[in-house]
């Protein structure tokens, strides 16, 4: 620091206890400002923001006049938004990480206008919030929305459960404000074991925080159902009435669900008569102003005296009891749910899905994933329902999931039940003994079906000729995904005769290693956007690996369309490298997505990787997965191949220990 910056940098700290006068008076609630005090108001900015110029060049004391300056900043938003044109960049750009999160969501539409983007940032906040990325990825996925993630996560964190409050992004917010700005962003809310401060959402302070999430929520997660009812059920089911009902929630995920009882209050609910509430004679609190007192005591009431679930009344009792701003000659509206994913722990609850889905003609989607393995005898039973809800022209299922089945059997009944169902995936646990496996049932009639995605994942020894008359009869077929299928030769050929619009082909945990020659038959013919082939071995039996590799990257590269390959888990160890030449010659692939996790690539490997993307420069900028590949043992090659692959790639990499990792590393030997 020179000395003539060193004397600026003094007389600009002597100018703080000026600095400090015109912002307290600027903040009197008598003050009247004329054109003098504007003009004070616009040199106490400038002085703040030289400060922090002064500070960047250097000062032992540095850090306390950032702190100072920042406040003064912060205490002058206002017009240092509407002089952000006549800051630099570089300036701005220095400010912007020392601003709270709601001082940084005013200012980033103004930061727009100067071509800065905050995305940055809010991916920082991000990592301060989820320490679990650390153990995940080293890189941010650029098409994030950072901001809106932070912001639901922070929302979660400080009504549910304690947030720290060391970094700077929450300096000078209360927990109410912090509620206010957040709410906004909230599209999904979790409810899981540890929300006991759950019943606050209806109290009279933050009754206007509940109003925006039956505004904005659309997503609802309850993790676990059972250990929510253990706190204030009455204004937990208050709440869930509020968003479903009232609100805009539409999709439900169910983790844990307690009984069936609740599920058909969740599900008739929906429809028509929905809740009734039974309590112990107790005063009233329609008002809600002594709510949070009331909950507390509720916890020590004995069980007999807390209220009863009635799946036969309706909610307006429960509105007219707890919220002000309901009447018992109000009716409230009834909501829908469009999407339903739940857990079933108990054969009951089975039973109950299927006893109401006749009726349940919003439904869209419907996840069902079992405890235990689905008996033929409870398949058959939902397979009828499935096909009583089918012949109602009013029918609004088109994605249905379900897992674990005993058997194949039941794919090609289902879709018979349901003819316009477009998204189909079963989990399929086949009978150990073959002996005991039904066979399949055909399809009667010469209809197509309307199926556009089908995934089916095996734990067990299938073939694939149980799917191919599936496929047949699936022209419009565009997502396939297999896991765990041995495969045949008719499988290729089915795909391109049967199938010719398929967009996705997901392969997973199948041997390839025999299919080379259809596999690249296949590819000739086709129109993919995205290919997956996974821990599917696809150089086992290459004497020659070139012999296999290079044919198939021309192929590849043949596919004008194809946007994203991942072949992860093959072993590809040194030839990783041939895969550069997807972006070589005249007509290079289009790729944008290419996934190399899990491969044993070393570091030397990877730089001759980099060093061919550099001779072939890539037009289109590549994310490459480069996890779970054993990086750690070079280093300093490793740094130098990542320097050269950063320019035409947004990497994802970790941490991972190749050497302590030994079930991992196993793995992709």
């Amino acid at each position: 620091m020179t000395e003539a910056q060193q004397q600026r940098c003094m007389k600009h700290t002597l100018r703080c206890e000026k600095t400090l006068e015109l912002a307290y008076l600027r903040w009197l609630p008598t003050a009247v400002k004329n054109q003098e005090e504007e003009e004070e108001e616009e040199e106490t900015t400038t002085t703040t923001l030289e400060l922090v110029s002064c500070v960047k060049m250097g000062n032992s004391d540095g850090s306390s006049l950032v702190q100072m300056c920042i406040v003064k900043v912060a205490q002058n938003m206002d017009v240092l938004e509407k002089k952000v044109s006549n800051l630099p960049v570089s300036l701005l750009k220095d400010l912007l990480p020392h601003l709270n999160i709601y001082y940084l969501d005013r200012i980033e539409t103004a930061a727009a206008t100067k071509g800065i983007s905050t995305s940055v940032i809010w991916a920082a906040i991000w990592r301060d919030l989820d320490q679990t990325w650390r153990w995940r990825l080293k890189s941010a996925l650029p098409d994030q929305d950072w901001k809106q993630r932070c912001l639901e996560r922070l929302f979660h964190m400080v009504l549910f459960t304690q947030v720290r409050r060391g970094g700077s992004y929450l300096s000078h917010l209360s927990d109410t404000s912090i509620l206010s700005m957040t709410v906004k962003h909230v599209r999904v809310l979790s409810l899981h074991t540890s929300t006991k401060n759950f019943c606050r959402l209806a109290s009279v302070d933050l009754r206007p925080i509940l109003s925006s999430l039956e505004k904005g929520v659309t997503s609802l997660k309850l993790l676990d159902v059972k250990s929510l009812f253990k706190h204030e059920r009455k204004y937990v089911l208050f709440i869930l009435h509020r968003l479903l009902d009232h609100g805009s929630v539409r999709d439900v995920v169910l983790r844990r669900n307690p009984d069936s009882s609740f599920l058909s209050w969740l599900m008739s609910g929906r429809r028509g008569p929905q809740l009734t509430v039974s309590t112990a004679p107790e005063t009233s609190h329609a008002d809600g102003h002594d709510l949070d007192s009331k909950c507390s005591a509720e916890l020590e009431e004995p069980a007999a005296k807390r209220l009863a679930l009635d799946v036969e009344g309706n909610p307006e009792v429960l509105c007219s009891e707890v919220s002000s701003s309901s009447s018992p000659a109000d009716r409230c509206p009834e909501g829908q749910i469009h999407s339903l994913d739940f857990e079933v722990s108990k054969r009951e609850i089975l039973s109950t899905v299927s006893h109401t889905l006749p009726t349940w003609l919003c439904l869209r989607t419907l996840h069902l994933h079992s405890d235990w393995l689905i008996s033929e005898q409870e398949m058959s039973v939902l397979v009828e329902s499935l096909r009583q809800l089918f012949l109602n022209p009013s029918c609004s299922l088109t994605d249905l999931r379900v897992s674990y089945v005993s058997g194949h059997t039941h794919l090609i009944s289902m879709l018979r039940a349901c003819p316009t169902l477009q998204s189909l995936c079963l989990e399929i646990c086949p009978p150990a003994d073959r002996n005991t496996w039904r066979p399949q049932p055909r399809f009667t009639e010469n209809k197509e079906l309307c199926l556009e995605k089908l995934t089916v994942r095996s734990t067990g020894p299938m073939t694939v000729a149980c799917f191919l008359p599936v496929l047949t009869s699936a022209p419009k077929l565009n997502n396939l995904h297999f896991t765990g299928i041995h495969l045949s030769q008719q499988f290729f050929h089915t795909l391109t005769g049967s199938n010719p619009s398929l967009k996705v082909l997901k392969l997973e945990d199948i041997n390839l290693s025999d299919y080379h020659q259809e596999i690249l038959q296949f590819l000739k013919h086709s129109v993919l956007e995205e290919l997956s082939f996974r821990d599917c071995r696809l150089l086992d039996k290459c004497a020659v690996k070139k012999d296999f590799l290079l044919p198939f990257v021309e192929a590849l590269k043949g596919i004008s369309s194809l946007r994203t390959l991942m072949l992860s888990q093959n072993r590809l160890a040194t030839s990783a490298i041939e895969m550069a030449e997807l972006f070589s010659g005249g007509h290079p692939s289009k790729i944008t997505k290419l996934d190399l996790s899990s491969n044993f690539i070393l570091p030397a490997e990877l730089l001759e990787f980099a060093q061919l993307l550099e001779t072939y420069r890539p037009v289109q900028r590549l994310m490459l997965d480069l996890r779970f590949n054993p990086l750690d043992r070079e280093p300093e090659v490793k740094g130098q191949a990542l320097r050269k692959l950063i320019l035409y790639c947004n990497i994802l990499t970790d941490d991972w220990d190749s050497r302590s990792t030994m079930a991992d590393h196993i793995s992709v030997m």
